[in-house]
């Protein structure tokens, strides 16, 4: 009797340990990012109590990475900062979130944090590497999906997801496409159309700009027909005449429609159902150093952390409820109201 109860206690002991092994290897975070609010979530009464002053009327962020190399340049964010990057977000009490769950306007982070996106242009070998050990295959530890894992694996709440919007490259290594396209979309990262050839196109003819778009869309139907790109993402910032051709349209037998294009602009912006928010194109800031000496860095990644830490009435604080609208009551006049999310209510305090 009591050997079979310790070989029960040891099998239990055993099966909880490859639980927890399997948890850290599946990558965290899962398809929602840090949307991991309690299913009765606090009320507003608990949340003040706590000192926590939602804010879901503030500014939010997607933050814009290129390459990523051993040594800081303009458009190459060095691994060592990457890393203090998701370090400095995490203990600032920023939480990832993928860029449809931002615009959708129904923010399912705990309470007291910040929602922010993770964007990474032009779809790099350095954002996702796959290197070959001993005849195995893994992803390697010193590219931004490899950082974003390890740090992930530390702090689950942190999130892990984010938008890639790529080019023809495809991550650089032909023979790992399929199979980095597959474990993104697995761990719920989205994806952005960044054009054919990356070409301005604001200096395009309108059925030069509708090929552009198009062409992406039928290579990845090739690829993987279940994949879909959730947005444009705009080569150099580069708007044309006419925008609507940039929500709309069909080459060849290709259509497309997008509700949001992203482009840049330096700055954070305001949600979905305020009055200021920009619009259809929403704007991002360069991950990138502040030097307030020589200004280097202005209006980037860590200017604007810093700037909200000096103005945390400005930054978009969660109540932890996905389905209200909290801020100080007399923001209530804020909101647009064709903005707000079905389902939605404003409470003030």
């Amino acid at each position: 009797m009591i050997r079979g109860r310790k070989y029960f206690t040891r099998i239990c002991a055993v099966s909880i340990l490859w639980v927890f092994a399997l948890f850290l290897i599946s990558g965290c975070g899962g398809k929602k990012g840090a949307g991991n609010t309690p299913k009765n979530p606090p009320s507003l009464e608990e949340t003040l109590k706590k000192g926590i002053k939602p804010n879901e009327l503030g500014m939010v962020m997607m933050i814009e990475y290129h390459w990523f190399g051993e040594n800081e340049s303009e458009y190459t964010r060095s691994y060592e900062n990457f890393k203090k990057d998701l370090e400095t977000l995490y203990r600032k009490g920023y939480r990832l979130v993928s860029f449809s769950h931002l615009m959708s306007g129904k923010m399912n982070i705990p309470a007291g944090t910040t929602p922010v996106v993770l964007s990474f242009d032009d779809s790099t070998e350095s954002q996702f590497r796959y290197i070959e050990e001993g005849g195995k295959i893994r992803i390697d530890s010193e590219c931004a999906i490899g950082i974003m894992m390890e740090f992930c694996a530390k702090n689950q709440d942190f999130g892990f997801t984010g938008i890639f919007n790529i080019l023809r490259s495809l991550f650089e290594q032909p023979k790992y496409v399929r199979r980095k396209l597959k474990y993104l979309k697995s761990k719920g990262f989205e994806f952005g159309n960044h054009t054919e050839h990356h070409y301005a196109l604001a200096k395009l003819t309108p059925t030069e700009i509708k090929k552009e778009i198009a062409l992406p869309i039928e290579r990845m139907m090739k690829i993987d027909p279940t994949l879909r790109f959730v947005t444009l993402c705009l080569p150099y910032n580069s708007v044309p005449e006419s925008t609507d051709i940039l929500f709309k349209g069909s080459y060849g037998k290709t259509r497309y429609s997008y509700k949001y294009v992203i482009g840049t602009g330096g700055t954070p912006f305001y949600p979905v159902y305020h009055y200021k928010n920009p619009g259809k194109i929403i704007p991002r800031v360069l991950a990138v150093d502040y030097d307030p000496e020589d200004g280097s860095g202005y209006k980037g990644s860590d200017y604007w952390i810093k700037y909200f830490d000096k103005h945390p009435e400005l930054r978009f604080i969660s109540d932890g409820d996905p389905d209200t609208i909290c801020a100080p009551a007399y923001m209530k006049y804020r909101l647009n109201a064709s903005g707000i999310p079905k389902g939605s209510r404003f409470v003030g305090y």
